[in-house]
């Protein structure tokens, strides 16, 4: 599962990348307050999940088995749990301010 920010320039920023899940993981996955992005007003959250239905998972007990939509564990189940912030445009643009006077770091930086 994928989740991306799609800024209102055009550009996606990845927040969240998990590529191998493993079901007995059920992680949160939670930033520290220096790398929690903050985005600009009219940004989209695109979320973007997929899954090995085949043979080739291990994982899988019956690759023939039809699954689709449902809230069973043996139903496809792609949930993100996301929490959102809302801030005043007056409070982003003083974050933003802040984040360039600081000047370029490890942390992700939104494009603007």
């Amino acid at each position: 599962m994928s989740i991306e920010a799609i800024l209102p320039n055009g550009t996606t920023q990845m927040l969240s990348y998990v590529d191998k899940f493993n079901f007995n993981w059920m992680n949160n996955y939670i930033y520290t307050f220096e790398d929690a992005p903050v985005l600009p007003k009219g940004t989209i959250i695109h979320v973007t999940a997929w899954h090995d239905n085949t043979t080739a998972n291990k994982n899988n007990p019956d690759p023939d088995q039809w699954v689709g939509w449902g809230d069973r564990t043996v139903d496809e189940m792609a949930h993100a749990w996301v929490n959102v912030t809302y801030i005043t445009e007056d409070d982003y643009k003083a974050w933003l301010a802040q984040k360039k006077a600081k000047g370029p770091t490890a942390s992700r930086e939104v494009q603007q």
